[in-house]
C-alpha cells in the first residue's frame, strides 16, 4: 500500500485562517504604510505571475478574485443576510454571469486597457479596495476569519507589530 492509498478515507486538517477582531483603522493604517503595503502587494503579485513576465493575465489573476468570493462580499466584507435570505434557496449564477463579474473586476484593474495588469495597476487598485474596506468597516470592531497569508492577515499583523504597550504601574 502506497502513501496515497494510506490517505484514502482520511480527511486532512486544512489551516485556512484565523479569527481576528479588526476595524477600519487596522486596514487603513496598513494600506497607508507604503513600505508594508507595497511589500505585501508585491509578494502577492509575484505569486500570481506564474510565467514571470511581470504582468498578470486574466487567467493568472482569476484565482485571487475567486478567493475574494466577490459574489458574497461588498467592499471585502461579507454581506449580512436577513433571516428570510438565509433560509431561502441559494441563488446560483450562471457560468457566463460569474465570468462577466470577474471580467468586470479585471477591467477595473487594467486601467490602461491593454488586457494585462502590471504591478503599478495592481498596487493602485488594491490600495483603493483596502481604503474602501476601511471605510466600510468604520470604527466598530468586527470579528472575522482571515485567510492565512492573505492581505487582511497582513493588516492585522502590521497593527500588532506597530502597537505600543505601556506598562501599568501602581
Amino acid at each position: 500500500m502506497g502513501m496515497d492509498d494510506a490517505r484514502v478515507g482520511h480527511e486532512e486538517e486544512v489551516d485556512v485562517g484565523s479569527v481576528v477582531v479588526l476595524d477600519g483603522s487596522t486596514v487603513r493604517e496598513f494600506a497607508t504604510d507604503e513600505k508594508a503595503f507595497t511589500s505585501a502587494i508585491d509578494k502577492m503579485f509575484a505569486s500570481l505571475d506564474s510565467n514571470g513576465d511581470g504582468v498578470l493575465s486574466r487567467t493568472e489573476i482569476r484565482p485571487a478574485f475567486e478567493r475574494l468570493n466577490l459574489e458574497e462580499m461588498r467592499f471585502g466584507v461579507p454581506v449580512t443576510k436577513t433571516t428570510d435570505e438565509v433560509n431561502a434557496p441559494p441563488v446560483t449564477k450562471t457560468t457566463d454571469e460569474v465570468n462577466a463579474l470577474y471580467d468586470s473586476v479585471f477591467d477595473t484593474f487594467d486601467t490602461d486597457h491593454n488586457n494585462k495588469v502590471d504591478l503599478m495597476e495592481f498596487r493602485s487598485q488594491l490600495k483603493e479596495i483596502f481604503l474602501a474596506i476601511a471605510d466600510g468597516l468604520g470604527f466598530a470592531p468586527l470579528t472575522m476569519m482571515v485567510e492565512h497569508g492573505g492581505l487582511l492577515q497582513n493588516a492585522v499583523e502590521h497593527e500588532t507589530n506597530t502597537c505600543y504597550f505601556w506598562p501599568i504601574t501602581n
